[in-house]
């Protein structure tokens, strides 16, 4: 892979999306959010109670677009109460983590620039060989204050605790800092506070 990889790992609510954003604009990176993938999987679920597809296609990255079959599935769509427990109960299914993998593989490859994707795995598993590995982690109540926000998404401290729990205890992939991974807790920082941190990680690469 003859370009600069950065992953963007940590639980729910931490920031990873809106710190990959800013990071990959001001580095002129590409950015894609790994989760899109198993929220445009659970919306289809929803849609037509099946998992198993013939076509996928991304159709745009920002904002997210993407067909799955004959259904065409916007970044709108993708968060309400029911895709945040569907996305997460069947990131669980190896199944589904290998169709994951291999799309953004494809997405990471056709990329012409770098390349900043956050999600739970992608340092550990997914590209545990990227130039630069990010952990964020953030208190519970930070984080569902902060998904509360997000697209007026409603996420309690119960909500985020149950996702925690099935995200770091499952048998696939469970959420881990990555090996070597820079752990940065950004819950008293700012996003241009955080920012400065990660890049003078990367002037020592």
């Amino acid at each position: 892979m003859n370009k600069s990889l950065i992953t963007l790992d940590g639980p729910s609510g931490v920031g990873k999306t809106t710190v990959g954003k800013r990071l990959a604009k001001d580095l002129n990176f590409d950015f894609f959010s790994s989760g899109s993938l198993y929220r445009a999987l659970a919306k289809f679920y929803q849609s037509t109670n099946k998992l198993l597809f013939q076509d996928f296609s991304i159709e745009a990255l920002a904002p997210f677009r993407c067909k799955i079959d004959d259904l065409v599935i916007s970044e709108s769509d993708l968060y309400t109460t029911y895709i945040n427990e569907k996305s997460s109960e069947i990131a669980q299914l190896s199944e589904v983590r290998g169709v994951v993998f291999n799309i953004l593989h494809s997405i990471c490859n056709e990329s012409q620039r770098g390349f900043v994707i956050e999600g739970r795995d992608m340092g550990s598993v997914v590209f545990p060989n990227a130039k630069l590995k990010l952990y964020l982690d953030a208190s519970e109540q930070v984080r569902s204050l902060r998904r509360g926000k997000q697209s007026n998404n409603q996420e309690s401290v119960d909500d985020i605790k149950k996702r925690d729990e099935r995200d770091k205890n499952r048998v696939n992939s469970p959420l881990v800092v990555p090996e070597g991974a820079l752990i940065i807790q950004t819950d008293l920082l700012s996003i241009d506070e955080i920012l400065e941190l990660i890049k003078e990680k990367l002037e020592l690469l």
